[in-house]
């Protein structure tokens, strides 16, 4: 069985880090995720009986919670 993974990193350009350059701070994170026994099944809310939930999203501590 494959496993497949689509994630995006949103950032905001805030934090200064020198004259010309700023940081991306990382805020939120989303990912979905499907195995090949379920990529035909569009509704990405129904939970998959092997890899269960099929979206995630982090808000809190986008990186340190995935």
């Amino acid at each position: 069985m494959v496993l497949f993974v689509f994630y995006d990193f949103e950032t905001t350009q805030d934090t200064k880090y020198s004259d010309s350059a700023t940081v991306h701070v990382q805020n939120l994170v989303c990912l979905q995720q499907f195995c090949s026994k379920f990529e035909i099944i569009q509704d990405i809310n129904i939970e998959c009986e092997r890899c269960g939930r099929r979206k995630h999203t982090f808000w809190d501590n986008p990186v340190g919670d995935c």
